[in-house]
């Protein structure tokens, strides 16, 4: 499993990113063809489900934001036609997320090149083989944490 956050790249960590205990991305395999698949939901500041992700394809989205899908890549954009969340399947085992990501009162926002929380930024390291690739909890953040 090749999960890029950002230009940050996560190597068989059992999860890519947690945020306030609550893992945010759920990274598996589908059983049907092998393809690594990404689960996750998008919220507002406020706990609000502006959008579900399942097996790497938008499948629901509040009022006020559009779907777009293209062959191996589904992104929600608000009314401005900004991108809020964007999976992209590079590969047959590698996957790309961007977007902005509030979990439990903690918004985590990751573009093409970064990873930025709390005026941390990340970008350009690999993580390999921990239980957790990146944990973010308050007044900490932890890269490989067991």
């Amino acid at each position: 499993m090749k999960v890029f956050l950002g230009s940050n790249e996560i190597n068989d960590c059992e999860a890519a990113l947690v945020v306030n205990g609550e893992e945010v991305f759920r990274f598996r395999e589908r059983e049907s063809d092998g393809r690594m698949v990404c689960d996750f939901d998008v919220r507002d500041k406020d706990g609000n489900r502006l959008a579900k992700i399942s097996k790497n394809n938008v499948v629901h989205v509040a009022p006020g934001f559009v779907v777009e899908h293209q062959p191996r890549v589904s992104s929600i954009k608000n009314s401005d036609g900004e991108i809020i969340a964007c999976v992209e399947e590079i590969a047959i085992d590698i996957i790309k997320v961007q977007g902005s990501f509030c979990i439990n009162g903690h918004t985590v926002v990751i573009n093409s090149k970064t990873l930025i929380s709390g005026g941390v930024t990340m970008a350009g390291n690999k993580i390999s083989g921990y239980k957790k690739a990146i944990a973010i909890e308050p007044n900490s953040f932890a890269i490989g944490s067991r």
